[in-house]
């Protein structure tokens, strides 16, 4: 990160990180403009970090795929107990 042509603002947004964790401050919002700045700067200069911003890409579609498994999961387990529940009911006639 620090060879590239946003080597400035990647140390900006490292002493961003630093300080607030010193201060024990919430990173996200202390950075959010320094880490914005550093997004733009990178995609300016895909010809050195496009690898990085595809790396980032991938990264956060796994983490969006892992929520809505997630998210899923607790309903196909509702919809399997109440299809399970009706299939203890007696037919009429039989005790």
């Amino acid at each position: 990160m620090k060879g590239g042509g946003c080597k400035e603002v990647f140390i900006n947004r490292e002493n961003c990180i630093e300080e607030g964790e010193i201060n024990k401050e919430n990173i996200v919002d202390k950075c959010l403009d320094v880490t914005s700045a550093l997004k733009k700067c990178m995609e300016a200069h895909l010809d050195y970090y496009a690898p990085i911003l595809q790396a980032e890409k991938a990264a956060e579609q796994e983490a969006i795929n892992q929520l809505n498994k997630e998210k899923e999961a607790p309903a196909a387990v509702s919809v399997a107990g109440a299809s399970d529940s009706g299939a203890e009911e007696q037919k009429p006639g039989t005790s």
